[in-house]
C-alpha cells in the first residue's frame, strides 16, 4: 500500500491582506470619481481661479451721467445728439425756453459728472446767451467731451408773448407831480431807488401803495469818478468787505419793501470781482435778486450772481440813450423786436430824471402793449418751470 503525499498548507501574511483592501479601495475611488479626478490632473489651477474671481465693478462714465441728466431735465430724443470726433465726443442738448434756462440746465449737467468724479475744464457762453458750451473730462480715460446747450423753442412758444421787464432807475431824489405820473403807469413797471435820498423812504411806500414792485439802487463807483459822483454812502473799490458789507446792510435796512437791487453808475466797481461778491453776499442772504445794469461792457456782476445761483438777469437796452424822440422811438422798438427773436425774457432801463423821459416811456409802453409783449415786474422773469432733482 502506497504513501499517501502530504498537502502543505500556506499561511497568509496578514499584513499583505490589508495591503490588497487598500488597493482595492483606492481604486474604487478612482472609479466613482474619474470625470473629477481626470478634470483636476488636466486643469489642476481651476479650483484656485474660480476662488480667486472678484465681481467688476460697475464703471459710470461722464457719458452716462450725462444722459441721467438729460433724464432729470426732461430732454427728448429728438432734442439729444452725440457723435465721436476725432479729439472728443460732441453732445448737443435742446432745452424747452418755456420751461427753464440754459443756466439751470448747465447746473443740473455740471452737478452729475461731478458727482461721479468727472471734470469740468471749460465753460462759455455764446450769442448773447442762447448757446453754452461746457468742455469735460472723464479722468479715468481722459476722454473728453464738448457739451452745447441751446434753447429749443417750444412748440407753444408762438402763442406766448415775450416777457418784458421795464426799470425806472434814480427815484428818491425828487417828490412832485413827475414821481405821481410815473406811479400812474401800468404797476408791473419796476421803480429802482436810491438809498440815503430825502424821499427815499417816500417813494418806497408809495410805490407799494400803487402797486409797483421797488429794488434797491445801489450807488457804485464808476470809471468816471470823481467827475461823476456816484451818490452818498456808495460803494467803491477801495473798501474793505467789512466796509462794503455793512453799506448793504444799511441800504437793505431803509428797504424793507424792496425785493432786488441794481446798481446805479457802478462802471468801475460791477468789473472787480471781490467788490462784487461782497455786494451779492449780503443780496443773498437777504433773498434778493440782483440786476446788472450793464453801465460798462466789462462788467462781470451778472455772471458772478449766476455763479452764486442768485436770481440775476442784464439790462438789454438803454431806453433813453443816447436822445429821446420819435425816431428813437421807432429805433427801440426795432431792437427790441430783434432781442425777442432769441430770448423770451427781456429787461430794459429808463429814468425819472424828467418829464420828456415820462412821456417818451408812457409812449413806448402804448407801443408795445400792441405787439407780443407781456409786461412783467423784474421778479417775473425769474418764475420758471423746473423739473423735480432725483
Amino acid at each position: 500500500m502506497g504513501k499517501r503525499k502530504s498537502v502543505k498548507h500556506y499561511k497568509i501574511d496578514k499584513s499583505y491582506l490589508y495591503f490588497l483592501l487598500f488597493i482595492g479601495f483606492i481604486l474604487l475611488l478612482i472609479l466613482f470619481n474619474y470625470d473629477k479626478i481626470t478634470n483636476l490632473i488636466i486643469n489642476p489651477q481651476q479650483k484656485k481661479n474660480t476662488v480667486s474671481i472678484k465681481p467688476k465693478q460697475e464703471y459710470i462714465s461722464v457719458l452716462d451721467a450725462i444722459a441721467h441728466a438729460k433724464l432729470l431735465l426732461g430732454v427728448t430724443e429728438e432734442n439729444y445728439k452725440n457723435h465721436i470726433g476725432e479729439d472728443a465726443i460732441y453732445i448737443s442738448i435742446g432745452i424747452d425756453n418755456s420751461e427753464m434756462d440754459l443756466n439751470y440746465a448747465n447746473i443740473i449737467i455740471t452737478g452729475q459728472v461731478e458727482l461721479i468724479g468727472g471734470k469740468i475744464l471749460a465753460g462759455k457762453e455764446k450769442y448773447n446767451g442762447n448757446k453754452q458750451i461746457l468742455e469735460i473730462e472723464d479722468p479715468r480715460d481722459s476722454q473728453k467731451y464738448f457739451v452745447t446747450l441751446y434753447y429749443n423753442k417750444s412748440q407753444n412758444e408762438t402763442k406766448v408773448k415775450t416777457q418784458l421787464a421795464i426799470v425806472v432807475d434814480d427815484f428818491g431824489i425828487r417828490n412832485n407831480k413827475l414821481l405821481d405820473d410815473f406811479c400812474n403807469l401800468n404797476s408791473n413797471v419796476t421803480f429802482a431807488i436810491l438809498p440815503d435820498q430825502k424821499f427815499s423812504k417816500h417813494v418806497m411806500n408809495k410805490a407799494a401803495e400803487t402797486g409797483h414792485e421797488t429794488m434797491i439802487h445801489i450807488p457804485m463807483e464808476p470809471i468816471s469818478y470823481p467827475r461823476d459822483n456816484p451818490g452818498a454812502n456808495a460803494i467803491y473799490v477801495h473798501l474793505t468787505e467789512k466796509e462794503i458789507k455793512r453799506r448793504m446792510e444799511s441800504y437793505i435796512k431803509q428797504f424793507p419793501l424792496c425785493v432786488g437791487a441794481n446798481n446805479h453808475m457802478g462802471s468801475f466797481a460791477t468789473t472787480d470781482e471781490s467788490v462784487m461778491k461782497s455786494v451779492l453776499q449780503v443780496l443773498k442772504k437777504h433773498d434778493l435778486y440782483f440786476v446788472d445794469s450793464r453801465t460798462s461792457q466789462s462788467s462781470i456782476a451778472y455772471n458772478v450772481a449766476k455763479k452764486m445761483l442768485i436770481p440775476t438777469c442784464e439790462n438789454q437796452l438803454f431806453l433813453d440813450t443816447p436822445s429821446i424822440n420819435k425816431k428813437t422811438l421807432s429805433n427801440k422798438i426795432r431792437q427790441l423786436k430783434y432781442l425777442a427773436k432769441n430770448r423770451n425774457k427781456i429787461l430794459v432801463i429808463t429814468h425819472c430824471a424828467t418829464q420828456d423821459r415820462y412821456d417818451f416811456l408812457k409812449k413806448f409802453i402804448i407801443e408795445i402793449e400792441k405787439l407780443d409783449f407781456e409786461l412783467v415786474p423784474v421778479s417775473e422773469l425769474f418764475k420758471s418751470k423746473l423739473p423735480e432733482i432725483i
